[in-house]
């Protein structure tokens, strides 16, 4: 068991550490945090003496943060979110709220699965706040395992022991191409056969990029798109512009590909069929408001597929 110190610094500390290290000016930084110059040398010495390491060193045009200045200012920039979070969320109590979710997902899940299901939830549990944020899956998993998500929806990720996976919808990937292209008379076909025209991706992040990647690789090929972008309807607007084809889930973008003129066509690789999963830490137990958004969530997956 480690040993625990008391804590003798606050928030003001970690905010004057943040403005040291973005303004280089203890002058600066004292005016930004309503101080004066020397009101900030005296809690960054009173700092420096609790932790016995320096954290800024003084130079010609100002001071800069030493490397154990550095490690405060990362774990300050995260502790400070955590608190206004902290702050927003108790402030939702206090005109009603009962509970609140910090929900993580990759895009697919957002666009494709979680307005109908959060807007039935909404109207179930009214009182329930749910703070949806898009990410990679491997984000979204790493988010979950901190903390700083309650619940994840993630895709294709490799076994983690300390994290539960439970399957929640499936989505299916196509191509689509523009009118007139050469593979546009196609049913089905395997997406190596895409690697003959120029590509419009996602950006590299994602996990449909790595994927898609992988499998290049595994075909003896490079994948190098044309294009990358942050969305899948910016994807299927730059395939409709002429510049490639471009692998998106298709129930998400029936509607773009259909506006656009596009054509979609099935892909016959068993990968293009993916299993979503509702991801949560397995050592923790689910607060009331997470455990009714993830039996919900289970609830429209069930009745998806019933």
């Amino acid at each position: 068991m480690s040993t625990r110190f008391p804590i003798r610094f606050d928030w003001k500390d970690l905010e004057l550490i943040l403005a040291l290290a973005e303004t280089g000016s203890i002058a600066a930084a004292a005016q930004r945090n309503h101080l004066v110059a020397s009101a900030v040398s005296k809690r960054l010495s009173d700092l420096e003496q609790q932790f016995g390491a320096a954290l800024v060193e003084r130079h010609a045009r100002g001071v800069r943060l030493t490397p154990a200045g550095e490690a405060l200012r990362a774990r300050a920039v995260h502790l400070l979110d955590e608190a206004h979070r902290l702050q927003g969320e108790l402030q939702d109590y206090a005109s009603g709220v009962t509970g609140h979710v910090r929900l993580f997902a990759n895009i697919s899940a957002i666009v494709e699965f979680l307005p109908r299901a959060l807007a039935a939830f909404r109207d179930t549990y009214p009182g329930i706040r749910v703070e949806l944020q898009e990410q990679v899956s491997a984000d979204v998993a790493q988010a979950v395992r901190a903390g700083v998500a309650d619940l994840g929806i993630v895709s294709e990720l490799p076994h983690m022991p300390d994290l539960t996976f439970t399957p929640f919808r499936q989505d299916e990937l196509q191509l689509v191409v523009p009118a007139g292209h050469p593979l546009a008379a196609r049913e089905q076909l395997p997406f190596t056969a895409a690697l003959d025209y120029p590509l419009v991706g996602l950006h590299a992040n994602s996990t449909l990029h790595v994927r898609l990647t992988r499998e290049a690789a595994q075909a003896g090929r490079e994948l190098r798109p044309l294009v990358q972008v942050t969305s899948f309807d910016a994807v299927c607007a730059m395939v409709a512009a002429g510049l490639g084809v471009g692998v998106v889930p298709r129930a998400a973008t029936t509607p773009y590909v259909q506006s656009l003129g596009l054509t979609g066509l099935t892909l016959s690789d068993d990968w293009a069929h993916r299993q979503l999963c509702l991801c949560t830490r397995a050592d923790t137990v689910l607060s009331p408001a997470t455990h009714q958004l993830f039996t919900h969530l289970q609830q429209t997956s069930e009745t998806a597929t019933g």
